[in-house]
């Protein structure tokens, strides 16, 4: 799968009682989005991190016309409508990524349950170092468990300019040996030196169209 030109990220909150309906409606709104531009689609909601309850909604395009056309699709869209409407969704955040590359096979089968997001600042590191090193430790995420890797710096939203990791996994033991074995990797060290983390969470995802 080549590196996806944008990716778009929607937080919002939601009642914990309306939680189960909204999650189904949102693989619905999942496919209303794949038929209208995005090639492909995780959701889910967030069980560790700044916003622990939270919806996340990503989309991947491979370019604007598409967001373009799926924002134009919305007021249509009966499960967005439902979303809003009758489960009290609440978007409170949505930022759109320019992709960068990352050399990593991606895994959708079996689907992955989590998905790690990572925020950074550059401190140190211009891009080109900090992409080279990145995929210095790409073999070390895949075989520790890691499914898809995916990376991109905000274009819009709050935050410009920062960058975005996104790497899925089949299980929590995943994540750990990921992390362990990192913790041995120079090149992770030396990424790790040059960039200030501001942002780490685990979404259990729902669905993947």
């Amino acid at each position: 799968m080549s590196t996806p030109k944008f990716i778009a990220i929607t937080a919002a909150t939601c009642p914990p009682e309306s939680k189960s309906a909204a999650l189904e409606d949102m693989a619905h709104f999942a496919q209303d989005c794949r038929q209208n531009g995005a090639v492909r689609v995780t959701y889910g909601s967030v069980i560790s991190g700044r916003y622990p309850g939270a919806l996340v909604f990503v989309q991947f395009f491979e370019d604007l016309r598409g967001f373009e056309e799926i924002m134009n699709m919305i007021p249509q869209s009966s499960a967005y409508s439902r979303l809003i409407n009758d489960h009290s969704v609440a978007p409170f955040a949505r930022n759109i990524f320019r992709g960068k590359p990352i050399e990593f096979e991606p895994q959708f089968e079996p689907m992955p349950k989590y998905l790690m997001l990572t925020r950074a600042h550059r401190r140190t590191l211009d891009e080109t170092a900090m992409l080279d090193l990145l995929n210095k430790t790409a073999p070390i995420f895949k075989s520790s468990g890691a499914q898809t890797m995916r990376m991109g710096q905000t274009l819009t939203g709050s935050d410009l300019g920062t960058y975005m990791l996104g790497v899925t996994y089949p299980d929590m033991s995943a994540i750990e040996r990921t992390y362990d074995a990192l913790a041995a990797s120079p090149e992770f060290g030396q990424l790790m030196n040059g960039l200030e983390i501001d942002m780490r969470s685990i979404t259990k995802i729902a669905g993947i169209l």
